[in-house]
């Protein structure tokens, strides 16, 4: 409906997990550790841990050439194909590489799979189909015959609204980038966040559409308005470390978040910084760790720049960075 009722920053679905299903050390694979160093990786955690890939998806081909794939985790409904493609291979025509309005238009005006009510996805919608654990990073069972490189979300770029973002960046809306329409949701939710300070300096907060609990103040700041303390710096390790080692707000199962997870707090309404500054007061402008390993370059693990943009990057391991803990409620 165009309103921060309907169509609120973050994601109004249950979260999906990454599909990063190895652990790594500082530079290679290696066998999930049962505690001490590494613990707390990507793949230690979440619904991938429970069950099989293929379980994650459901293609449907009883539209002939028009397919339509459901996520079984969050619920959206996706065309099947690329737009531009058809068939039940998405084999027949050409991707189209157009505009950001072109594209809203087109999802607008899509009949596909007997369905009317398409629209180009938002980037939290677009992220929860990224898949980290493999190249190309898109499950190529469920959508076959998807073309390398960047999808339009919805979603303008805050801090210059000639841009829009797609897959975790961002490019000026005249740029010609592919598209994937969905359909379902999002849905009105109740209040994003709840910021809760009942145990003193120690503050959480519950994120009403995902489930998890956050640590109310980055790591190494305390007090209600995180105003004690100065903010700590990680390696990678120390960062799973820490977290698997937090006592916060009488809890001790915190973890480091993953990409997913930490992208999910974004706020791509604002910027300076791009988050809820009332749930996550005092957010020191840098980028934030996840526990998501970087699979083409595994020195390096996934980042976000919370504060500024929202944007991710990559960062190697050995530098420092700051971390804020999650755990599941």
């Amino acid at each position: 409906c165009g309103t921060v009722d309907c169509n609120p920053p973050g994601p109004s679905f249950t979260l999906a997990d990454t599909n990063q299903r190895l652990c790594y050390a500082s530079t290679s694979a290696m066998t999930c550790p049962a505690s001490g160093s590494y613990y707390g990786q990507d793949a230690q955690y979440g619904w991938d841990v429970t069950h099989d890939e293929t379980e994650r998806f459901t293609r449907d081909l009883s539209m002939s050439t028009k397919p339509v794939v459901t996520d079984n985790v969050t619920g959206l409904m996706w065309q099947g194909c690329a737009y531009g493609l058809t068939g039940d291979s998405c084999g027949t025509g050409s991707a189209t590489a157009a505009e950001w309005d072109t594209h809203l238009a087109n999802c607008d005006a899509l009949t596909w799979g007997g369905y009317t009510d398409w629209r180009l996805p938002d980037q939290y919608e677009l992220m929860s189909i990224v898949d980290f654990g493999y190249s190309p990073s898109i499950d190529t069972t469920a959508f076959p015959g998807t073309p390398s490189g960047d999808f339009w979300s919805s979603s303008s770029y805050a801090y210059d609204v000639t841009g829009a973002w797609s897959m975790g960046s961002y490019g000026s809306k005249t740029d010609s980038v592919y598209a994937r329409c969905v359909r379902s949701g999002p849905k009105p939710r109740a209040a994003h966040f709840t910021r809760d300070t009942s145990v003193e300096d120690y503050p959480v907060v519950v994120d009403n559409a995902t489930g998890l609990e956050w640590q109310g103040c980055a790591s190494g700041l305390t007090g209600n308005s995180c105003a004690d303390g100065d903010v700590s710096e990680f390696t990678w390790a120390d960062a799973l470390a820490h977290c698997e080692g937090l006592s916060w707000a009488g809890h001790d199962d915190w973890r480091l978040p993953n990409v997913k997870e930490l992208h999910s707090i974004v706020d791509d309404h604002v910027h300076s910084p791009a988050i809820n500054a009332t749930a996550f007061p005092a957010t020191p402008s840098y980028y934030f760790w996840s526990s998501s390993t970087y699979l083409y370059g595994t020195s390096n693990a996934w980042t976000v720049n919370i504060s500024i943009s929202g944007s991710m990057s990559l960062y190697p391991k050995t530098w420092f960075v700051y971390v804020r803990c999650v755990r599941d409620m």
